[in-house]
């Protein structure tokens, strides 16, 4: 090798060297993003009223915020944590469990659909599910229109404990078919309204069979990708959680872990969702573009009208539409829809005329959704925000982790009879925390808890059953078939008193 081959041969390692130690680090995830005027008198109004409300519910655990006009996010920022166990803070990076919040995702997908000319709203289901059958004949009848407002007469719900054992791949989805064959319709279809998740789980089968793909594929291929929703996702691992995404925490004495996280392929058209803050703003901004998102048209003008049209009334006075709720607040029509699964709320504003979308998403219970929503709604449109009450269950539990039950007990009678402070006092609240407390593994605070909350209501077998398990855990067999059998004291037919006790005998 020569001088100048060796020169070279240096100079090249010198590079690489340099590119190594110089690399473009990882952008850094980010809680807050204000823009415009009116971005930040949002931020000087919202962010302290959201503060105080989150220290007076005693709340750590992640709140995302998301407000959009037009084609620009004017105001987004989150708080409290992803994980508080690990300190991992909610960012933009975070991803929610957005719950029922996905039936609108669902609906986009069946106009999207149609908009490709594979089907129609006045479609029966069974033109595409051949096999799908209900006790009596009125099942035949369903349209895919009577899912998407809620009228097809299909229970709420057919099947349970999904969540603790969640079913995965496409046959998932399938099982729904199986499950709802052993039930009769509500009504006939089209008569009324309520609302049913089990219905839109059947229509993500719909779905897969007009697009020939698998129901989260299509959604993804049609509708995120369009609208660079990139961390937005349907499958997670069964047995871990991803890093970026929110832990579900309830409420007992304090914010804590509920188990199980809310998953299973069965529910993927209902409930199963996951999103980001940014990327929930870009959903509402479809919204706010009439159907285009940053001059990319996912939906021509006549299906995107017919997305959010209003078809007919809810027993409550509103309006629905093809998933959506139509409503108004302050005067101003609004599309909404509410998500709630243990562990997380989320709540999806859009008012179309001021071409203004409000998200806001949480990986905690009682996180106050609806009343956030509404102040940065009302500060949005240049009103005080409301003030708010607050619930007596969180200085009960102060005063519990201080002073005792006895203490807890006297604040809390206080304040039923005191009705001039900001404290609402609801004795299911108790029942509530005591709940929590046990699906959590706080025996001992659970027993506490909940035989409280038997001096008050003495026939609720739920409660009793609930305190039955707490002291099975602590040892305490005598207590615990007390408490199973005045479950079935209080309801002969009460089938999982009558497992426990069963269990409880047979061990």
């Amino acid at each position: 090798m020569n001088s100048k081959q060796l020169i070279g041969l240096v100079c090249l390692v010198m590079l690489f060297g340099s590119c190594k130690t110089e690399t473009t680090p990882e952008p850094k995830s980010k809680t807050s993003l204000v823009q415009t005027e009116l971005g930040q008198h949002i931020d000087s109004v919202l962010t302290p009223y959201v503060n105080n409300l989150r220290k007076l519910t005693d709340n750590t655990a992640g709140l995302a915020i998301g407000i959009t006009k037009g084609n620009e996010i004017i105001y987004a920022k989150t708080f409290g944590y992803a994980n508080i166990e690990t300190e991992e803070k909610a960012d933009f990076n975070t991803v929610f469990h957005i719950a029922s919040v996905s039936k609108p995702f669902t609906a986009a997908t069946v106009v999207k659909l149609i908009q490709q000319g594979k089907l129609s709203l006045s479609d029966p289901i069974i033109k595409y599910i051949p096999e799908f059958a209900m006790k009596g004949e009125g099942y035949k009848d369903i349209t895919i229109q009577h899912i998407l407002n809620h009228t097809s007469g299909i229970p709420r719900h057919v099947s349970s404990n999904d969540w603790l054992n969640p079913k995965t791949g496409p046959e998932a989805m399938e099982e729904n078919l199986e499950n709802v064959k052993d039930f009769e319709l509500d009504f006939e279809p089209g008569s009324q309204f309520s609302y049913s998740n089990s219905a839109f789980d059947i229509l993500g089968i719909v779905v897969s069979r007009a697009s020939g793909m698998y129901f989260p594929d299509y959604v993804k291929e049609h509708i995120l990708m369009p609208l660079d929703m990139n961390e937005s996702h349907y499958f997670k691992p069964l047995d871990t959680l991803p890093k970026s995404w929110a832990k579900p925490y309830s409420y007992g004495i304090a914010t804590q872990e509920w188990s199980p996280y809310p998953y299973t392929e069965k529910y993927f058209p209902s409930s199963g969702l996951q999103s980001t803050l940014l990327d929930m703003c870009k959903w509402g901004m479809l919204y706010t573009g009439k159907g285009t998102y940053n001059g990319t048209l996912v939906f021509d003008e006549k299906h995107f009208d017919m997305l959010i049209k209003p078809y007919r009334d809810t027993p409550w006075g509103d309006k629905i539409a093809l998933s959506w709720f139509v409503k108004s607040y302050l005067d101003k029509p609004i599309i909404m829809h509410t998500g709630n699964d243990t562990g997380f709320e989320t709540l999806f504003y859009v008012y179309p005329e001021e071409n203004i979308s409000i998200v806001v998403m949480a990986n905690r219970d009682f996180a106050r959704t609806g009343r956030i929503v509404n102040a940065a709604s009302e500060v949005v449109f240049e009103k005080e925000p409301k003030s708010y009450n607050v619930s007596a269950r969180y200085p009960f539990a102060k005063a519990y982790k201080s002073e005792g039950i006895d203490a807890a007990e006297n604040l809390w009678n206080n304040m039923k009879a005191d009705t001039t402070d900001i404290y609402f006092v609801d004795d299911n609240d108790i029942l509530t925390m005591g709940a929590v407390l046990e699906n959590g593994k706080h025996w001992k605070d659970a027993k506490t808890i909940l035989g409280h909350y038997n001096t008050i209501n003495e026939t609720s077998t739920y409660s009793w059953r609930l305190l039955g398990n707490s002291y099975l855990n602590l040892k305490d067999t005598l207590n615990a078939k007390a408490c199973y059998e005045k479950t079935l004291e209080i309801n002969p037919n009460y089938e999982k008193g009558k497992i426990a006790l069963e269990s409880l005998i047979k061990n």
